[in-house]
């Protein structure tokens, strides 16, 4: 090994460690976090596919213990701050409460759109992007979720 070779190994080394010692630092900091503290979107590989009669989820990604299963057909609200509120959050009455799943090793589920209600299917026929909500739910607390917009299925009608 030549001298300047031998040089520029050590002068990385130190950049190395460095960078290594940052990256174990900011692990145990965010291992240190109560759950709910981090609520900015994070990606989820998450696939939706919707027609007449049903819309297919495959969330290979979600690794919720249990799901909050929600169809929306307008935007559904943000969480509300980590807290009390969280017990028992739900997105409100214009969403379909698809129920609860479990779902540690991602989730994978159909949903039938003859569960809706009549006025609930004028709702869905009307809007042109529905939106899909996953809830990762610690008991009663929401502690993180998950939206995706899509187009209303061809060929949906009201009745």
């Amino acid at each position: 090994m030549s001298d300047a070779s031998r040089h520029r190994h050590r002068v990385h080394r130190p950049v190395r460690l460095g960078a290594c010692f940052a990256a174990i630092a900011i692990a145990l900091v965010a291992c240190d976090l109560p759950a709910g503290a981090i609520d900015a979107p994070y990606p989820v590989n998450l696939h939706v596919d919707a027609d007449a009669t049903l819309v297919a989820i495959d969330a290979p990604g979600w690794y919720a213990d249990t799901t909050g299963v929600f169809l929306c057909p307008t935007e559904p609200p943000g969480l509300p701050d980590p807290g009390d509120a969280r017990i028992g959050w739900s997105p409100g009455r214009l969403c379909h409460d698809f129920g609860r799943h479990p779902s540690p090793g991602g989730l994978t589920i159909d949903l039938r759109l003859a569960d809706l209600s009549d006025a609930e299917r004028a709702l869905f026929a009307s809007a042109d992007d529905w939106y899909l909500l996953l809830t990762d739910l610690d008991g009663e607390r929401v502690t993180g979720a998950v939206r995706s917009r899509f187009k209303r299925p061809d060929g949906f009608a009201a009745s």
